[in-house]
C-alpha cells in the first residue's frame, strides 16, 4: 500500500509543479500586456522578473524533464 500511496502522493506533486510552472509564464504574459497598455514600468517589469522565475520553472518541470530523456 505505501509503494500506491508514495505513487499518488509523487503525481499530485509533478500536477502541482506543472500547473504552478504552466501559470506563470501566462500571468507574467498579462502583466507585459498590461505595462505596454497601461505604459507602466512597474507592470512591464514585474512582469518580466515573474517571465524570468516562471521560464525557470517551467524548464525545470516534471514534463520539460520528460521531453528531455526522449532525446
Amino acid at each position: 500500500m505505501a509503494d500506491q500511496v508514495e505513487k499518488a502522493e509523487r503525481a499530485v506533486s509533478a500536477l502541482m509543479r506543472l500547473g504552478i510552472s504552466a501559470v506563470l509564464p501566462l500571468w507574467a504574459l498579462l502583466m507585459i500586456i498590461l505595462g505596454i497598455e497601461y505604459r507602466s514600468l512597474w507592470w512591464l517589469g514585474t512582469g518580466l522578473v515573474v517571465g524570468a522565475i516562471g521560464i525557470l520553472f517551467l524548464a525545470g518541470s516534471p514534463v520539460a524533464n520528460l521531453i528531455e530523456r526522449e532525446r
